[in-house]
């Protein structure tokens, strides 16, 4: 019966021991699953990390290469050549200075080309003389080869005498035939005549005395003449500006420069009214 006991008791022993391991091992299964789950779990976030990393770089990526494309463009509109600057022309009286009978000033920006009445005609007379053309050549050539974009304006004036002997009935018709002869000079030596506006002030101005008095200006204006088809050709001729019958109104010219349009007495006219 002793011995029983004996062989019993060491048999408990190790069923209580292996008991125990089996829940050792639970124990120990458990946690490497709860370790196993964390390990998956930061695993899937550093995959989520990455992922959005990689999003943003491409998002970098691509704005690295539109900045690129910008400088690319930049760097071809710097390499591109310049637009010539457009070159501005500044009356200057020189350039109309050394021509026989005529007198260059500057006003403002317009030049004022004044013509001696003795050199244009003879005395009540309005076709031009032949020694008047060679200074008129001269003048249309400067105008032509640095002013051809501006408008022109031919004054007439006369001394203050009143028109006795002669087929114009007030100073005002001979002012502006006599601009018009000129007008129709220039345009025949190439100066556009839709450029050229035609104005007499006759008696209104004078210049100190009877010679002075008498004389047309060419006034070359500061104002761009507007386009004129390449093909225009001269309509005045002596013959007809020697003829025709001056139309005048009273009052300011709104297309004269400045300093003729001061006074309130000028007789004007516009350059359509004569045509030949």
């Amino acid at each position: 019966m002793m011995n029983t006991r004996w062989i019993a008791a060491p048999a408990l022993a190790l069923v209580a021991t292996l008991a125990g391991c089996n829940d050792a091992q639970k124990n120990a299964q458990s946690e490497l699953l709860n370790q196993n789950e964390d390990l998956a779990k930061q695993l899937s976030d550093k995959d989520d990390r990455l992922n959005a990393l990689g999003e943003q770089l491409a998002r970098v990526q691509q704005q690295a290469n539109d900045l690129q494309s910008q400088l690319d463009e930049c760097n071809q509109r710097a390499a591109a050549p310049m637009p010539a600057a457009e070159e501005v022309v500044v009356a200057d009286a020189k350039d109309f200075q050394g021509i026989e009978g005529v007198e260059a000033t500057v006003h403002g920006d317009d030049i004022h080309l004044t013509i001696a009445n003795s050199l244009l005609f003879d005395s009540g007379k309005t076709v031009l003389k032949d020694g008047a053309k060679k200074s008129l050549d001269k003048i249309s050539s400067a105008i032509k080869e640095k002013y051809g974009d501006r408008e022109i304006l031919v004054v007439g004036y006369t001394d203050t005498d009143p028109i006795r002997r002669t087929a114009f009935s007030t100073n005002y018709h001979l002012g502006f035939e006599r601009a018009f002869a000129v007008r129709g000079y220039l345009d025949r030596k190439g100066v556009a005549g839709p450029h050229m506006g035609l104005m007499s002030f006759g008696p209104d101005r004078p210049a100190g005395t009877k010679e002075k008095s008498r004389r047309v200006e060419v006034i070359v204006t500061g104002k761009d003449a507007p386009a004129v088809g390449s093909t225009a050709e001269p309509r005045n001729d002596a013959p007809a500006a020697a003829k025709s019958t001056a139309r005048t109104t009273t009052g300011k010219s709104s297309g004269a420069p400045s300093s003729l349009r001061k006074a309130s007495n000028g007789r004007t006219t516009s350059s359509s009214a004569k045509k030949n």
